[in-house]
């Protein structure tokens, strides 16, 4: 099969290249997919520059993002697992069940985890084999490619969300709008009767914003977080963030939220280290939340969650397999709005918003 290997480090296009490399073969447990898209995610270009992942091993395959056709099984427990031909999305993270954190419901935090596209190899491959008990079927009426944009960035939407017991109706603020956690954020935060506020920068990411349907944007080349926070609430704030920018927009995030409020943090996209003014949190009995990882259980509801907010995920560009390389150039640019996608079998990519219906 084809494949997108990487063989060292040092973060640059040279130190990966398309191989041909063998077939997958499913061990006991697992079962071998047909990738018919794959989406693309901040860690699959981060392991380029050095393992930062333990267990990250080279040569590797990346591609955490699966959606196929199970086209091989190995031995299954008692015969149950998804059946051949069946449409599937596959869960990334396994864990050994078996570890103290595992048999004490720390199983996030499993010593043994891995991940597919990270630990195990991904899906910018033609095949990949994935735990059987980790592969779901594709949600009804949802295609490969939206299926493709779920298992991260709407899993740590979901997960953030289930954090803090989010049950709906309030005004929430989602920092970096055009991000695949915030479009998925949208999505459920919508379909839960939230309010939505969020930040974008530059006119034409503002605008795109507004056409897939936040509620209100902040434009952080012009406008004051804060104070557009405070005319958007009457001086109340906001009663929830959802942060994965981390240092950028960290301390305007506190500030934004009302007394009580609540901010809840799962990224670091502009960095690790954060300045913040205690009193700003203490005095005014605000929550600072961070989300990590999630339960097994967990991905089948976030599956039925997406599913049941009955509208398409906010896609960027669909990309045919042979032009990964210059996906991933538009992802390490910054310049999109939504998930950018691999689609398999296809010649010609389409770029473009998916609007909200």
């Amino acid at each position: 099969m084809r494949a997108q290997v990487q063989h060292g480090f040092g973060g640059g296009d040279d130190v990966v290249a398309f191989e041909v490399v063998p077939d997958p073969v499913p061990a006991d447990g697992e079962v071998v997919i047909e990738v018919r898209a794959c989406a693309l995610n901040r860690l699959d270009l981060l392991q380029r520059t050095a393992p930062i992942v333990r267990g990250f091993a080279l040569p590797h395959i990346a591609g955490m993002d699966v959606a196929g056709v199970v086209i091989d099984r190995g031995s299954l427990p008692g015969g149950v697992g998804p059946a051949l031909g069946d449409h599937v999305i596959v869960d990334p993270v396994s864990t050994c069940g078996v570890c103290d954190r595992c048999t004490t419901g720390l199983a996030p935090y499993c010593e043994n985890l891995r991940t597919v596209g990270s630990t195990r190899p991904g899906g910018f491959a033609e095949r990949v084999a994935a735990p059987a008990d980790r592969v779901y079927p594709v949600p009804a009426g949802m295609s490969f490619v939206e299926a493709s944009t779920l298992p991260v960035a709407a899993m740590t939407a979901y997960q953030a969300l289930a954090s803090v017991h989010h049950a709906g109706g309030d005004t929430v603020l989602v920092n970096g709008a055009g991000a695949g956690v915030s479009c998925a954020l949208l999505v459920l935060l919508q379909s839960r009767g939230s309010t939505v506020v969020t930040t974008a920068r530059g006119l034409a990411k503002a605008a795109k914003a507004a056409a897939v349907g936040y509620d209100h944007v902040i434009d952080l080349t012009t406008e004051d977080v804060v104070a557009r926070v405070h005319d958007i609430t009457a001086g109340r704030g906001v009663d929830l963030v959802i942060d994965h920018v981390g240092p950028a927009l960290f301390r305007q995030s506190i500030q934004s939220l009302r007394i009580g409020g609540t901010m809840v943090f799962c990224g670091t996209t502009t960095g690790v280290d954060v300045t913040m003014s205690l009193p700003e949190v203490y005095h005014w009995n605000r929550s600072l939340v961070g989300s990590g990882g999630y339960q097994q259980a967990d991905f089948p509801l976030m599956l039925d969650a997406m599913a049941a907010a009955g509208r398409p995920p906010v896609i960027d560009s669909v990309w045919p397999f042979g032009e990964l390389e210059a996906a991933q150039a538009r992802f390490a640019d910054g310049d999109f709005f939504g998930k950018i996608v691999i689609q398999f079998g296809t010649r010609v990519r389409g770029v473009g918003c998916r609007a909200r219906p």
